[in-house]
């Protein structure tokens, strides 16, 4: 198994944060519902959104491969692959998840009875987590490369889809295999020279 000891402590951490929210969302429900859209029962645009957030997440994973240098392939095997996106598709969500409603929760204390608010604080929350993990973490952590600077503004803009499908529809299973897709075609990417002829940058 070739995936690093710093991903698997990290996975750790994730595992805590996914049970703090098994713990604490069905013990506070009233509190969990609060957090997200009042109008979670209505499905109305839902399979708009969901051909969007699919749409940003294989844009963003296009950019990332046709532009981002690597310097040497990695060690990982399609097994080593296939495990570290499920893994990290599922735990690391669920690590967004948990700051986001960190942030939401903030929000709604913040401006009562302010829906959308509330959600622009949980998505702050998200991005400002997100922005500290990767350049922080994931760049040291992968193999050599040079990340696409414009990720910068990319990333966010893909997570604000992932975000709203969360907060208007409760689609938890859908980002989570957004994450999953995303990772085995950047991951991959790192890996192994499947896009190496496309490369742009």
């Amino acid at each position: 198994m070739a995936i690093e000891p710093e991903i698997w402590i990290y996975w750790g951490c994730c595992c805590v944060s996914a049970l703090l929210l098994a713990l604490w969302v069905p013990r506070y429900r009233p509190v969990a519902d609060g957090l997200i859209s009042p109008d979670v029962d209505d499905r109305d645009g839902y399979l708009s959104a969901l051909a969007m957030g699919w749409g940003v997440t294989l844009l963003t994973s296009a950019i990332y491969v046709l532009f981002t240098q690597k310097y040497v392939d990695g060690p990982y095997e399609l097994t080593d692959l296939t495990l570290f996106s499920i893994a990290n598709g599922v735990l690391e969500q669920l690590m967004f998840v948990f700051w986001f409603l960190v942030g939401s929760y903030l929000g709604g204390r913040l401006f009562p009875k302010q829906p959308l608010r509330s959600f622009g604080m949980g998505y702050l929350s998200y991005v400002i987590y997100s922005g500290l993990i990767h350049p922080l973490f994931w760049v040291r952590v992968l193999p050599s490369h040079e990340p696409f600077l414009p990720m910068i503004g990319i990333l966010p803009l893909m997570s604000l889809f992932w975000m709203w499908l969360l907060w208007r529809y409760r689609a938890v299973t859908a980002i989570v295999a957004m994450h999953i897709v995303i990772d085995f075609l950047t991951i991959g990417h790192l890996h192994f020279p499947w896009f190496e002829a496309l490369y742009l940058g």
